[in-house]
């Protein structure tokens, strides 16, 4: 459903979130989406026959396995965060990168080299190409973003479950949330050549994410435990206090996806603000203590603070918003 606002002074509150919303669209958004909880607030798209339709979401998609890899272990597939992940893994079962595990895999510690595997052109058995790389570090001893090993949670969670990906992710995730629109792209897809490539993600709309955020403002929504949620939403470790389990958090500062930039990813927004973070300013941002969840599909905005800028006017609007005193008639 969609909510009105009161008004501020002779300006709406609509008019104002309107303004940041357009804002956002003219730094290359082609769909935001602002909630509060299940009541939609503002949904607008680029003037592009393209624009609100699903789209590729790129490693917001790693905090949405985040999410099945939970509920895996919830429901006795995976035996806790701290299994080894050698147990689905089998050429690490003989060698030092049987001390990884699928928490190191979630934190971006496994210390596994992804260089030369993060191409999306690379070809060929995806889970023997991946699991193939070689420690760079001990597991747990250095952090750092490696999208090679968080494919390999996609081969881990079917050899867990029983069940192809797909198939859980909708049984357990997308269908119950009524998520219609989203669909996975995984090493089952073909590549330009006919050919499955080193690439995994998801496609998906601006109201199809809002639903995903939805999950964290409600705490797992009888889907997933809220200790879970928790767990998934909250620093992982000391290396890099910004990264919870494959989700990006706001309550201790640390570094990006690059391994720069030391501060919380968004000074301007309260710190229990989590967020699911793609490439190209793809956003689903949630403030559990605003019942807010902002949403940003696109191409890359201008510079580095656009998401948290779009966060920032947000909440001053729906802030000022709430706190004003309701009209009499």
């Amino acid at each position: 459903m969609t909510a009105a606002l009161p008004r501020l002074g002779g300006v709406s509150a609509d008019e104002r979130l309107a303004a940041a919303v357009d804002a956002a669209l003219r730094d290359r958004a082609t769909s935001v989406l602002v909630a509060r909880g299940r009541d939609v607030l503002i949904e607008r798209h680029a003037p592009d026959p393209d624009a609100g339709r699903p789209r590729e979401v790129a490693s917001v998609a790693k905090s949405m396995v985040a999410i099945l890899i939970g509920m895996a272990v919830e429901d006795g597939a995976i035996k806790g965060l701290d299994q080894a992940a050698c147990d689905h893994i089998p050429a690490w079962r003989n060698d030092a990168r049987a001390a990884i595990t699928v928490r190191h895999l979630m934190s971006m510690t496994s210390g596994l080299d992804d260089a030369g595997l993060a191409l999306r052109g690379v070809t060929g058995d995806q889970f023997e190409i991946n699991s193939g790389a070689p420690l760079r570090a001990p597991p747990g001893s250095r952090w750092a973003y490696n999208t090679a090993a968080y494919h390999l949670l996609f081969h881990l969670l079917a050899r867990a479950t029983g069940e192809r990906f797909e198939s859980y992710a909708g049984r357990r995730l997308l269908d119950p949330l009524g998520m219609t629109a989203t669909s996975w792209i995984t090493n089952e897809g073909v590549g330009a050549a006919g050919r499955a490539t080193n690439y995994y993600s998801a496609v998906s709309t601006a109201r199809d994410l809002a639903r995903f955020g939805g999950l964290i403002l409600e705490a797992g929504g009888g889907l997933i435990s809220p200790g879970m949620v928790t767990a998934l939403t909250t620093p992982s470790q000391a290396l890099n206090p910004s990264y919870g389990l494959l989700w990006w958090t706001n309550s201790r500062p640390g570094l990006d996806a690059a391994g720069q930039g030391w501060g919380p990813r968004f000074p301007n927004a309260p710190g229990d603000t989590v967020a699911a973070l793609g490439a190209g300013g793809q956003a689903v941002m949630v403030v559990p203590s605003r019942r807010l969840i902002v949403v940003r599909q696109g191409g890359s905005p201008q510079g580095p603070q656009a998401l948290d800028a779009l966060l920032r006017s947000v909440l001053d609007t729906l802030d000022a918003a709430w706190a004003a005193p309701a009209r009499g008639d």
